[in-house]
This record gives structure tokens, sequence and C-alpha cells, in this order.
């Protein structure tokens, strides 16, 4: 169980986060040739919107699996 809650944490929590700042950034930056300071500012409050609603999911999901995990025991 632990290892799974493991993967989850590392895909919310690092793997989303980095490749939606990796293609905003190319996409905005690279392609539409928007400024630099805007493109790392909209990024940034997106991914910190995001990790305000995971961080609330991530609780949730804790939760569940502790309380199914005393279920068990």
């Amino acid at each position: 169980m632990m290892q799974r809650l493991k993967l989850y944490f590392l895909g919310y929590f690092l793997y989303f986060p980095l490749s939606f700042f990796i293609i905003y950034f190319i996409w905005m930056f690279m392609i539409k040739s928007d400024k630099l300071f805007d493109v790392f500012s909209n990024s940034t409050s997106i991914i910190g919107i995001y990790y305000i609603i995971v961080s609330v999911f991530f609780v949730f999901l804790l939760q569940s699996k502790f309380k199914d995990a005393n279920r068990i025991n």
C-alpha cells in the first residue's frame, strides 16, 4: 500500500507539475513568443492552484487508505 501511495505522491506532486511547466514554457515562450516573466507568472499561478486542489485530494485519499487499513486489522 505504501509503495502505491509513493507513486501517487510522485505523480501528483512532481511528475504532472513539472511536465505541465515544461510543456507550457515550450508552448508559450518558444512557439507563441510571449514574455518570459508572463509565462513564468502564469504557469506558477496555475501550478499553485493545482497544488492546493491536489493537496486536499491527497489528504482525503490518505484518510480513506488508512481507514481501509484499520478495518482490515
